[in-house]
C-alpha cells in the first residue's frame, strides 16, 4: 500500500497555505533486489527502467545511509536523484517533485498523472535477482569511477605488495601497497576476487581490455598467495 503525506514545514504556517508534497512507498521489490546484492558482497546496483518513453539507467548506491537512486537518462546527460530508506522509496518536497516530474516530461494537468501508477511501473520493473556482468560494471564505473588511477573494468594482473617487500627489503614499509580505492572498486565489480583478496596487501590491475588473465581472475583464482 502507498502512501502520500501533504504535510506542513512547520506548525505555525498560516491555514491557507500551500502544504509540500512527500511520497513514501515501502517496496519489496527493492528489499529483495538489495538482499540479492548483498548475496554478492556488493553495494552498488544497477538495472534498466522505461517511463513515459524515458529510458534510464538506474543505480541504488547503498553505501552510505540513505541509500541513492540515481536516475541517468540512456539518451542524454540528466540525472534524477531520489532516495531510499527502510525500503521506502521517497520523493521529498516540492523541489524534489519538481525534478521528478522534469525528469520524465510529465505533464503538470490535473488528472494526467498519477504517482501511484509510477511507483507501481517502477516496483514492477526492480529485478528479483542482481548479475552482475561486465555492461553492468561499465554502468557502475560511468556512476562512480571509485578508482581515480584505473578508468579500466577487466582484471589483468595482480601486485602482492607482501610478496614485492618481501623481495625487496629496502622498499619503505610505509609505501608501495594497496590502495583503499582499489580494493573498494574490486569488492563492487568483483565480489569473489575481493573474498580472497580483502585481507592481503594485494592491488589489482585494471585494464580498458581484458588479457590472458582476465578469465581466470573473474573466478577468483588468483596466484601466488
Amino acid at each position: 500500500m502507498y502512501h502520500v503525506h501533504m504535510r506542513r514545514s512547520s506548525p505555525l504556517k498560516s491555514r491557507g497555505e500551500k502544504m509540500s508534497f512527500n511520497y513514501r512507498k515501502y517496496m519489496n521489490s527493492i528489499r529483495t533486489f538489495h538482499i540479492s546484492m548483498r548475496n554478492l558482497n556488493v553495494r552498488i546496483g544497477t538495472f534498466e527502467f522505461t517511463y513515459n518513453g524515458v529510458m534510464s539507467d538506474v543505480i541504488l548506491d547503498t553505501r552510505v545511509p540513505p541509500w541513492n537512486l540515481i536516475f541517468i537518462k540512456r539518451n542524454g546527460h540528466d540525472t534524477l536523484t531520489l532516495f531510499v530508506e527502510g525500503y521506502c522509496f521517497i520523493i521529498s518536497g516540492d523541489r524534489k517533485y519538481q525534478e521528478f516530474i522534469e525528469y520524465f516530461n510529465i505533464s503538470g494537468d490535473k488528472g494526467a498523472f498519477s504517482i501511484a501508477d509510477f511507483s507501481n511501473s517502477f516496483s514492477n520493473t526492480v529485478p528479483v535477482n542482481y548479475v552482475l556482468n561486465n555492461k553492468k560494471r561499465e554502468k557502475i564505473i560511468r556512476y562512480d569511477i571509485i578508482d581515480n588511477k584505473s578508468e579500466g573494468i577487466y582484471p589483468i594482473g595482480l601486485k602482492n605488495w607482501e610478496l614485492i617487500h618481501a623481495s625487496n627489503p629496502e622498499l619503505p614499509s610505509d609505501k608501495y601497497h594497496r590502495s583503499p580505492e582499489n580494493l573498494m572498486k574490486t569488492r563492487e565489480l568483483y565480489p569473489k576476487i575481493y573474498a580472497v583478496i580483502r585481507d592481503i596487501d594485494i592491488t589489482v590491475m585494471y585494464g580498458k581490455v581484458p588479457n590472458e588473465n582476465t578469465s581466470s581472475l573473474e573466478e577468483g583464482i588468483i596466484p601466488q598467495i
